[in-house]
């Protein structure tokens, strides 16, 4: 039996093999996720521990030092408005 082409010259058999292929990768990919989604997860938190760590360590310099904190604040509003009206 003559085998079935398609537009591009593949067969029918060939482009079943691919799909296939794609399956078990997909698969695969599949059965890694819950490995490496907790290993991002951890990355994750450590991150927003860090951030909410800064963020504390910003705010008891702002408490520390109120005026000083408004007034570089006040400079940097200012120059980045000065920056974006270009």
């Amino acid at each position: 039996m003559a085998e079935k082409k398609t537009q591009d010259g593949s067969s029918i058999e060939e482009l079943q093999a691919q799909i296939e292929a794609l399956q078990q990768a997909l698969e695969e990919a599949r059965a890694a996720m819950p490995e490496e989604a907790d290993g991002v997860l951890a990355d994750a938190e450590a991150i927003r521990e860090r951030v909410q760590e800064g963020l504390q360590d910003v705010q008891q310099q702002i408490d520390a030092h109120p005026v000083p904190s408004a007034l570089v604040a006040f400079g940097l509003g200012f120059l980045i408005g000065r920056l974006l009206t270009r």
